[in-house]
């Protein structure tokens, strides 16, 4: 039953860490930071963070689309799924949402004191993304029942969980 709501919870992440790397650069454009002469977009540790959060969001969506791919081709040879291949389904879904939310907290932290205004899209992200975070299909327990099943093992609470 979770798992039927794994990949999506972690399709929702990468668009809330998209809509946030979308709008650091954005602001990135016209942004000087207090003191500053130049703008966020010509500053060096933007452009790490920058590539950071982007690498982060595009390395993830790479591998949650192929274990969605890998299960719907499963379910078309009409066998169940093994334990392995549901593990690195529940993986996949869960590193989507755990590297969104460190992808947005890298656009937020980039974007200064300004992500923090309520007009901010940033901090409205920041939010969004941590209480996804905590959505039992992609929580931090799922690392512990993906490593289960990659094991070959039983998942805790079967009944609820497979």
């Amino acid at each position: 039953f979770v798992s039927a709501f794994a990949f999506p919870m972690g399709a929702v992440a990468m668009g809330i860490a998209q809509g946030a790397i979308d709008a650091v650069m954005a602001l990135a454009q016209t942004k000087k930071p207090a003191g500053q002469t130049d703008t966020l977009r010509d500053r060096a540790v933007f452009h790490f963070q920058l590539a950071d959060a982007v690498a982060l969001v595009e390395s993830a969506r790479a591998w949650l689309y192929a274990s969605v791919e890998q299960a719907w081709a499963v379910a078309h040879t009409g066998r169940p799924a093994t334990r392995e291949e549901r593990g690195r389904l529940v993986l996949a879904a869960a590193n989507a949402t755990r590297s969104a939310a460190a992808a947005t907290d890298l656009a937020y932290t980039a974007a200064g004191g300004t992500a923090n205004y309520l007009k901010s899209p940033l901090q409205r992200s920041l939010r969004d993304i941590h209480a996804l975070t905590q959505h039992a299909a992609t929580s931090p327990q799922q690392w512990e029942r993906g490593g289960r099943l990659l094991l070959g093992l039983d998942p805790l609470l079967p009944l609820l969980l497979l």
